[in-house]
């Protein structure tokens, strides 16, 4: 199984597996799979939280977050939300660039 890492940061990083059509999630001593679009759930909960509001002190200093795709959980300090932002918002824009040089590719614009 040939895994092709997308993004890395300080402490994690997502890699995608052709063969299953999956991503893998390492963070920490977890690897976490998820199809396409629970990563995009995952990225879409990780971008709603309000930094701003998690920073006032009356907040607690961790944010538990439910996997969409299965029973488990992440409890996520401010920082450590700040790089999941980094990482997700880096592997979403590295897959959306693949995808658009696939296109030019095929549309045969240059000439290898």
């Amino acid at each position: 199984m040939t895994q092709e890492e997308i993004f890395r940061t300080k402490s994690a990083a997502i890699l995608q597996c052709e063969s299953t059509d999956s991503f893998l999630l390492r963070f920490e001593q977890d690897e976490i799979s998820f199809k396409l679009c629970d990563l995009y759930t995952f990225r879409k909960r990780i971008m709603e939280l309000d930094v701003v509001e998690l920073l006032d002190c009356n907040s607690p200093d961790a944010e538990i977050i439910h996997l969409p795709h299965c029973d488990r959980f992440l409890v996520l300090s401010i920082l450590e939300i700040l790089e999941f932002r980094q990482l997700l918002n880096g592997t979403f824009d590295t897959l959306a660039l693949n995808s658009a040089i696939q296109k030019i590719l095929r549309k045969g614009v240059f000439n290898f």
